[in-house]
This record gives C-alpha cells, structure tokens and sequence, in this order.
C-alpha cells in the first residue's frame, strides 16, 4: 500500500539532516525578542517598539514590531537562505507581490518589511484566481525587467540552462532538459525561470494597497522553474471542493499567457510531466489531468 505525499513537492524536495546548520537560533521565545532588541539598536536605528516574536525556529525568527505592529523584522541563520530572500525582493520589485522592504543587513542577516495582518481566505473562485494572477506575475517578471537586471541574470537564462548540466539533485537528465526546451519555447531563450515559492495558505496577505502579497519569498530560486508552483497550487486547491486542479491549471494559463508567456494546455502538461520525471516528484496532484 504507497502512502499519500508528505507535501505537495514530496519526492522533489530533499530534507536536510538534522544538524547542517552550523550556527542555529534559539528556539527559546524570550531569547530571541532579547537578541532582536540587540540587532534593532545595532542596525535598524528609530524602528518602533515593542518587539514580539511571531516565531523562533532554529533557522529564522520573525518578530512583530510596534503596537500595533508596523513592521516586520525576519532573522535567518543561513547565508543562503538570507541571500536568497533579499534577491527575491530586488527581482520582485515593483511587481507588489510581496510586502514593502524598508531595510536589510547583511551582519545581522536581517530584513524589515511592512507587517501585513490582512490575512485572505482562498475558498472562493475569485480569491484563489487572484493568488493564481499573482504566482503568474512571478514567473513572468524576467520580461519586465530592467537591462540591468537582465545582465545579472543571465547566467540562469532558459536559453543557457537547455545546454548546461541539470543540477545535482535533478534524478533525470534527459528529463530536466525536456522541461527547460518547453520551458524556453513557451517564455523565450532569455527567461530566467523562477519558481519554488512558499505557498501556503498562511502566507498570502492584502497589502494596503489592496494587492495580495506573499509574506515569505526565501525559498524563490532561478533555477527549478514555476512549474513546482503550479503543482502547489493543484495541492492547496485539492482542499476546496469547488476548485479542481484542472480549473487551476486552466486559470494560470491564462493568467500567464496575457503576461507575456505562450504556453498552450498540450505543452503545459507535458511540462508538468516532465518535471516530475526529472524530480522524482511523487504526484501532480491531479495538475496534469
């Protein structure tokens, strides 16, 4: 009998051992509100007060600041994982899909931004479609870009990534390159292929301008593709009983398609197909039916 998937990217995504980060936080709350009061006086001068903390995990922590809370300031232990999130921020900007940056730190791997508590609840059609617009805006960003952003790009380029060696944790070659040469002729040879977003439920917020945002874009990366993203939003949907993974896949391909993209259903599946393939991603949650 083969249990159901972990997660949506279940089989894709590779768990870390337990001790790989070198230098953790604290878990411990109160702690961690002491060493944020240490970081704000340090590097983020005249932010307001108090200080909550909203998580404490060992690889970042998330405090609230002000009353009512204003701002957010997020913590992370790895490098990468701090890089990578302020990266996101600097290829997403002016696309409002995530809250406003006001301030980041490299020594202290810290960033602040706008405290969103305008929580959306995705059971109806409207609201998920919105979610779907706003996945479809990040993975199209690279045509909106400025030149030179696109310079600094361009190492990850479609174009380039079909004739480069897949990634190390890619299981089938022939697969990955499948999936790039559909990837390339639906966005073009200078798309930079975003993807691997943190969507869950939790993370999707109204700005005050009345746009959704996503409140954690660590985990975005140049390199898996949007597809992973599709995926997950088939597996949020399987919750709803109004919303199917083939509307799902229906709604992105619009969305995508009036950004910029020409992808059409025949070739988006085969996509989905592939990806899986050369993942070893365990479902598609019904996103390819």
């Amino acid at each position: 009998m083969t249990t159901a998937p972990a997660g949506p990217l279940d089989g894709a995504a590779r768990t870390r051992p337990d001790g790989w980060l070198a230098t953790p936080l604290t878990t411990d709350r109160a702690a961690a509100e002491r060493q944020a009061h240490v970081i704000l006086a340090r590097h983020h001068d005249n932010e307001p007060g108090p200080v909550y903390c909203l998580t404490a995990r060992y690889r970042t922590a998330v405090f609230a600041l002000g009353s009512p809370p204003r701002r957010v300031l997020k913590r992370h232990a790895d490098e990468a994982a701090y890089q990578g999130e302020v990266l996101a921020y600097e290829l997403l900007a002016g696309e409002c899909v995530l809250p406003d940056l006001h301030r980041v730190c490299d020594t202290s791997r810290t960033l602040l931004v706008d405290y969103l508590d305008q929580a959306v609840t995705l059971t109806s059609t409207d609201a998920f479609d919105e979610l779907i617009r706003a996945v479809a805006a990040i993975h199209t960003v690279a045509a909106r870009w400025h030149p030179a952003v696109i310079e600094a790009m361009a190492r990850w380029r479609a174009g380039a990534a079909v004739d480069a060696p897949p990634p190390e944790w890619i299981n089938d070659a022939d697969g990955w390159h499948r999936l790039l040469q559909l990837v390339r002729e639906a966005h073009g040879p200078d798309h930079v292929p975003l993807g691997h977003l943190d969507l869950k439920p939790e993370h999707v917020r109204r700005r005050g301008d009345g746009h959704l945002a996503l409140i954690d874009a660590e985990t975005l990366r140049p390199d898996i593709t949007g597809l992973a993203d599709l995926i997950t939003l088939a597996y949020i949907a399987s919750d709803e009983p109004h919303l199917s993974p083939r509307w799902v896949r229906h709604a992105y391909l619009h969305h995508v398609n009036e950004l910029g993209a020409q992808w059409n259903d025949h070739t988006l599946r085969r996509a989905l197909t592939a990806f899986a393939g050369a993942t070893g991603l365990r479902s598609l949650h019904g996103a390819h039916e």
